[in-house]
């Protein structure tokens, strides 16, 4: 079962000049789907928060590292539960 999610804002969607990516790492456990996109979205914006707050147009910039990483992070995490679920299925 995948327990945690290693959530990394991608700098390509929201920052025009080179800077490293922030990362969170967001506890799964027991957490139900809502759960999870919540807590995925928040730390989105943490992260985002963080990579963008030094930009000219801050708020685009901001909106759109919030929503590419949040999708980005949600579709590796159903990659990985999928593959999860299937090497549990295969024993």
């Amino acid at each position: 079962m995948i327990r945690t999610l290693a959530l990394t804002a991608v700098a390509a969607f929201a920052i025009t000049a080179p800077a490293q990516a922030g990362s969170v790492r967001v506890p799964l456990a027991g957490k139900s789907q809502a759960q999870i996109e919540a807590e995925v979205a928040k730390a989105a914006r943490t992260v985002c928060f963080r990579e963008t707050r030094t930009e000219t147009l801050v708020m685009d910039a901001y909106s759109r590292c919030v929503k590419a990483t949040t999708k980005a992070s949600l579709e590796t995490f159903a990659t990985a539960q999928a593959q999860s679920n299937s090497t549990l299925a295969a024993r």
